[in-house]
């Protein structure tokens, strides 16, 4: 089974878009499995291709962020005061991280304009996977 972390804190509305994605992603996706992190810590053994979902400010659609270098022009809104766009990099500089995807939703994004986006993006991503 495919695994998709996804960044958000469910008590904060501008930071629970993406786990309201994934959750419906999650009806459609079967062969996928979503999970809410809070740091990349959790997730333990990371694997070789890491797929994340989050939000982000600045952004007219959804879009993915393949270049940790592009993070600074974004701001990823997750993990509370420290950015999970921080802790990729600094996962990638001690070689924690080798290939990142990350699934960049608008801040204030329609629900369904953001699940059809991501699912046809994550349909792409991870057919080769």
């Amino acid at each position: 089974m495919k695994q998709v972390f996804v960044a958000g804190n469910p008590l904060v509305k501008e930071d629970s878009l993406a786990l309201k994605v994934a959750e419906e992603l999650g009806k459609e996706l079967e062969d996928v499995e979503f999970k809410a992190i809070d740091s990349l810590g959790e997730i333990g053994e990371i694997p070789d291709n890491l797929y994340i979902i989050d939000v982000a400010k600045g952004l007219e659609k959804v879009q993915v962020v393949k270049d940790l270098g592009k993070l600074q022009e974004l701001k990823l809104v997750s993990l509370h005061d420290f950015d999970i766009g921080t802790e990729l990099l600094l996962f990638k500089k001690i070689g924690k991280v080798k290939n990142v995807t990350i699934i960049a939703i608008p801040l204030g994004y329609n629900l369904e304009k953001a699940v059809e986006e991501s699912k046809s993006i994550l349909g792409k991503e991870l057919k080769g996977i």
